[in-house]
């Protein structure tokens, strides 16, 4: 039974089968084959791209057609085989993104199969926005001092009021010197 949604086009004409798409395919949807990438299976592409920032090509989109649904359950057949810490980076790219059912159907699938969350011990929050590990947002907040700070005796140089990571920095032409 299949449905129009979100899924993963690749242009042969483009693709120079670099490889660079598939580690950064968790779900396991592409392959290189006859030295291109392609997608095995619609069963396994989310439709959310993580592959296409990593196509130095531009060969890789995201379209919305006709496609069997993805299926969560067999995703994760293919990750667990694939060791914990493919695991685990499959379900953070699920929050990252704001697939919320999708990551409960992944956790469904290890209790179903006996197996451990890898994310269990680590706090699960989505990046921003749905947006990937890279563009996440994180507050640096300053270090404890220590009593030696807090009285004044340790004189530190200067302390950053820098707050949040990444951060983006403008650089300014200056006059040319003779």
């Amino acid at each position: 039974m299949s449905a129009i949604r979100k899924i993963i086009k690749i242009d042969e004409g483009l693709c120079n089968g670099c490889k660079l798409c598939i580690p950064n395919c968790p779900e396991g949807a592409l392959q290189i084959i006859d030295g291109k990438a392609r997608l095995i299976s619609d069963l396994f592409c989310d439709g959310l791209g993580a592959c296409i920032g990593h196509c130095p090509q531009g060969a890789i989109t995201v379209e919305e057609r006709n496609a069997e649904p993805y299926a969560e359950a067999k995703v994760m057949e293919n990750i667990v085989k694939k060791g914990e810490n493919t695991t685990r980076a499959h379900l953070i790219h699920l929050l990252d993104h704001g697939e919320k059912d999708l990551y409960e159907q992944a956790v469904a699938f290890l209790k179903s199969n006996a197996l451990p969350n890898p994310c269990e011990t680590q706090t699960m929050e989505p990046a921003h926005h749905g947006g990937c590990p890279g563009s996440r947002i994180r507050e640096l907040k300053p270090a404890a001092k220590t009593p030696a700070q807090a009285t004044g005796v340790a004189k530190v140089a200067r302390e950053s009021n820098l707050q949040t990571w990444p951060i983006q920095l403008h650089l300014m032409a200056l006059p040319a010197f003779e």
